[in-house]
């Protein structure tokens, strides 16, 4: 994990440098650019952190206009208390548009909103004692996994440094509640950072105009 926060701002060091030897603009209408990367999460409210593997697909309609879908899945979580109610499950999918501020260079900011629906389930880790017959065993209680709405708002940018490769960095809020019969509610609430390296296709070519 650390050799990846510090590899990867030498990687923007150098794209930088390379794309400043490049003519014209990559950002087009059927540019279809994919990343996949590791997500540093905040659970704001009981002050979790969280580690995620983020993937998606994003279609540009046009020069300002995006369709993207993300998938999202939690690989882990540190800060929980010993008695308290925990994510056992936590895979995301969402889908919604992104607006491109226009820009006559490589650099491509935007604002990005998506709604989304999460699978989540839960377990509770009670203290030695609490619910067993046994002091000495600690019981764990499973609960059944359950949909729940999210949505998310975000910005970020890509760096189109070549024809087939962009960097990126992305910080969104995502709001959600996991909803279950367990006795203690879970927020889903949580600020998300990425950054890393995709990859960009064109699947139409655009028609050249005649001089």
């Amino acid at each position: 994990m650390l050799r990846y926060f510090l590899v990867t701002p030498l990687l923007c060091l150098g794209s930088f440098l390379f794309a400043q030897l490049q003519s014209g603009q990559y950002i087009h209408k059927h540019l279809v650019r994919a990343d996949a990367s590791i997500v540093s999460g905040y659970i704001i409210k009981d002050n979790l952190k969280n580690v995620h593997l983020n993937g998606n697909l994003e279609y540009y309609m046009d020069n300002m206009i995006s369709i993207r879908g993300d998938a999202n899945y939690l690989l882990g979580s540190n800060g929980w208390t010993e008695d308290s109610m925990h994510l056992k499950d936590n895979v995301s999918i969402m889908l919604g548009g992104a607006f491109h501020f226009h820009t006559n260079n490589h650099f491509d900011p935007y604002f990005i909103l998506q709604p989304g629906i999460a699978y989540t389930s839960s377990y509770y880790d009670a203290f030695p004692g609490s619910y067993s017959e046994d002091p000495s065993v600690k019981r764990m209680y499973n609960y059944k996994g359950s949909l729940s709405p999210l949505a998310s708002v975000g910005f970020g940018f890509n760096y189109y440094f070549q024809r087939f490769a962009h960097l990126f960095a992305e910080t969104r809020y995502v709001h959600g509640q996991h909803l279950s019969e367990a006795p203690g509610p879970i927020s889903l609430q949580e600020l998300r950072i990425t950054f890393g390296l995709g990859f960009n296709l064109f699947i139409i070519k655009e028609k050249q105009k005649p001089a």
